[in-house]
């Protein structure tokens, strides 16, 4: 009885064996259907690509040949990467499919804070840092002087990694914050000395603070423009490096140290 009860226990698990086996293959070949019938349905030919309106000025050769095409055989890895290396200035790049028959290109473009001048250009900065793009001449941004920047470390697309410069995208976004502030025309931030940046407003009107609590520095010239107290016609430079904000006028150079 022992012998016929092992005999029916292995007919049982080969039987369940190939059970497994046909589902297996059941399953297998509806899946290759499946695939096959995605990659080669009429429905999910590309009808139409889809650009964020906010990079629209991207060269439509990226995506000529995309319509017509199967949704599923598009490489969007490589589609985004190719746009990027391309336009390094645009953030949250993504490059998605639309079932059935779309493709949505997302995007944001920075825009530039201010500019440095470094190997005989003019190296745009937005307002996380970010290198965007070099131009032959000057833009109508504040130029930030004294920002050391070595070729190897700065790479376009990429946060530039300074302290000087940092302290002068902060200060700078300060200033874009601030309903009083934000109409001054910031034409230059001189960072070199962390100890005196020195911000340029107009011609020749300049802001000088440090790198300690610079907010509650720019906070308390808010507070002066609204208490009236400075008349940017009439004053050379304002000190907020100490206790009590220095006001001078009509002088003709701005504090030593």
């Amino acid at each position: 009885m022992t012998k016929k009860s092992g005999v029916d226990i292995s007919r049982i698990a080969l039987l369940r064996v190939i059970i497994f086996l046909v589902i297996g293959f059941v399953v297998f070949k509806a899946a290759v259907n499946i695939i096959d019938f995605l990659k080669t349905a009429p429905l999910f030919e590309i009808k139409e690509v889809m650009i964020d309106r906010d990079i629209r000025f991207i060269d439509p050769r990226f995506w000529k040949g995309l319509k017509g095409t199967n949704i599923f055989k598009v490489d969007i890895q490589k589609l985004d990467s190719q746009i990027f290396r391309q336009y390094p200035y645009i953030a949250q790049l993504k490059v998605v499919r639309q079932l059935p028959d779309r493709i949505l290109i997302l995007a944001k473009k920075r825009e530039p804070l201010l500019q440095v001048y470094f190997k005989g250009k003019f190296l745009a900065v937005d307002k996380e840092g970010v290198a965007l793009y070099y131009a032959p001449q000057g833009a109508v941004l504040p130029l930030a002087r004294g920002i050391p920047l070595e070729k190897n470390r700065v790479f376009l697309g990429t946060r530039i990694r300074s302290k000087e410069l940092g302290e002068a995208v902060d200060i700078l976004n300060m200033f874009g914050l601030s309903g009083a502030l934000k109409p001054w025309k910031l034409t230059a931030v001189d960072a070199g000395n962390l100890s005196k940046i020195d911000i340029t407003v107009g011609e020749n009107m300049h802001v000088i603070l440090d790198q300690e609590e610079p907010k509650s520095k720019i906070e308390l010239l808010e507070m002066l423009v609204a208490s009236h107290k400075i008349d940017l016609n009439k004053v050379k430079y304002i000190d907020l490096r100490f206790k009590e904000p220095v006001i001078a006028d009509n002088l003709t150079d701005v504090p030593k140290g």
